[in-house]
């Protein structure tokens, strides 16, 4: 029994936005075979939005059989580099976004052009789909570009309904709305428009190229590359390679727009789908483990080749996908040592500094499952202060050391890391530390000799982390 055309206004609800509805189409043109992907669009009276590419075109009974509803079945097997699953695609990305979609095709010199108007559909009451002759398709907006064309095609969507509806008047907000397209594709297809798949690649809007933007952040010189790990299966392998972002103090605001895809680094953590090197799925470990802000610099890149779909039961968009339990117990099997290169960038200095025996200022107080910060009264700047205070007002000093360690602001600086801004302590320029370091020998020399004054003051802060530290120290003790 033939499904009434009614279904068509069914299928617009799949759940598409603009940004993956033409994230599809443009997982068409790279199917294709597709250098260049030009996205043009116009929110003025006859507003329209279309997709132009350089592939290799379709014939008549191609381009019909793309128009169908799941012209292709999902359980075909597919050439290496096809993006598609369902065969639905073209029609649901588009009927989403319009009711009037219509595909223009150029192959061998020939020209054939096709349209679904859901209006006419629904007067008629009868699945029409219909064929538009020269005349009518050489008057199309943006026609004369892809007929420019050795081969190609063009999806144009016209009567932007939905558009419409959630972006309000389309001349005022198509530019805006086409923003959030730019950003989109730039990370879906970010490893294509840096040419992995080993071919050139471009997408536009409005002639203005898109820039990828790779949140694992593989070029930057302080991301930690680990080691990569392989999943095989009957149908075909899949690859993990976790990375570890630099420590926010390293990164520019440019890096960290592209690394906090979902709000913040610590929302956007976790493994990274790619299929066929195109990003589906981002910022979840699967509730294998839970989102931590010691983890939040861990990512970890997974291949899967399109020959594994069904397991992962990737849904219509593209955009949702399940890992299979065989593949979910490797992956809580690695989990742990994924997050611990991350956890370490945020307690390297931590532990360095122990190894070091450095002398902090703070010290860190564990209580079961609590903890709390105090101030290092055998720090020497703080033991200095103390043994030079006179009896009456040593009371009151112990009392404003306590206020202070009550009063550390630990809530407002986990809320300021976990909206990413980078911790800039002040430090003491080359005259503050020479002054420094003479107040100290001052209140010190009485009590200890001029080595062990040096000795010890060199793995201190702050004159630890300063390379000229023992100049500074050795001059005090010269002059005073």
């Amino acid at each position: 029994m033939v499904p009434d055309p009614h279904l068509m206004e069914s299928m617009r609800a799949v759940g598409y936005t603009l940004e993956t509805a033409i994230a599809d189409l443009v997982d068409n043109s790279i199917t294709a075979g597709a250098s260049h992907v030009d996205i043009l669009f116009t929110g003025a009276t006859d507003s329209y939005v279309a997709v132009i590419d350089n592939g290799k075109g379709m014939s008549a009974l191609e381009a019909q059989n793309a128009m169908r509803l799941a012209g292709n079945s999902s359980r075909n097997s597919r050439e290496t580099h096809d993006l598609g699953r369902f065969g639905l695609g073209l029609k649901t990305a588009s009927i989403s976004q319009c009711r009037n979609l219509t595909v223009v095709t150029k192959k061998g010199g020939q020209i054939y052009c096709y349209r679904w108007d859901l209006d006419y559909l629904a007067s008629s009451g009868t699945w029409s789909l219909l064929h538009l002759d020269a005349d009518e398709y050489s008057s199309l907006p943006e026609f004369d570009v892809l007929n420019e064309l050795d081969s190609g095609t063009m999806v144009l969507w016209r009567n932007l309904d939905q558009l419409k509806a959630t972006h309000g008047t389309l001349e005022s907000s198509m530019d805006e709305s086409m923003v959030a397209v730019r950003r989109h594709l730039g990370l879906v297809f970010h490893r294509y428009l840096a040419g992995e798949h080993g071919k050139p690649f471009t997408i536009s809007i409005n002639y203005r190229k898109i820039e990828g933007a790779d949140p694992l952040l593989k070029k930057h010189k302080a991301t930690q590359a680990g080691a990569s790990d392989r999943i095989s299966l009957p149908e075909g392998v899949i690859e993990l390679r976790p990375y570890t972002l630099p420590h926010l103090n390293k990164l520019t605001s440019k890096d960290k727009e592209r690394a906090r895809i979902d709000g913040s680094l610590r929302d956007s953590q976790g493994f990274y789908i790619y299929r066929q090197m195109r990003l589906v799925i981002w910022g979840t470990w699967f509730r294998i483990a839970p989102k931590q802000e010691l983890g939040k610099l861990a990512r970890v890149q997974v291949d899967v080749p399109n020959s594994l779909d069904h397991l992962w039961s990737l849904d219509i968009k593209k955009a949702q996908a399940v890992p299979p339990p065989i593949i979910r117990t490797r992956l809580r099997q690695v989990a742990d040592s994924i997050i611990a290169p991350s956890r370490n960038v945020h307690t390297y200095r931590g532990r360095a500094a122990e190894k070091s025996q450095a002398t902090h200022l703070w010290k860190v107080i564990e209580d079961r499952d609590a903890f709390r910060y105090e101030i290092n009264r055998e720090h020497p700047a703080v033991a200095a202060l103390l043994s030079n205070v006179p009896d009456g007002q040593l009371t009151a000093l112990s009392s404003l050391l306590n206020i202070l360690e009550g009063s550390f602001p630990v809530d407002d600086v986990y809320n300021r890391l976990g909206q990413d801004f980078s911790h800039r302590p002040t430090s003491l320029d080359n005259q503050e530390l020479k002054a420094l370091a003479a107040d100290l020998w001052g209140s010190l020399k009485s009590s200890m000799s001029p080595e062990i004054f040096i000795s010890a003051m060199r793995e201190t802060e702050p004159f630890s982390s300063d390379q000229h530290a023992v100049i500074y120290l050795e001059k005090a003790v010269h002059n005073g």
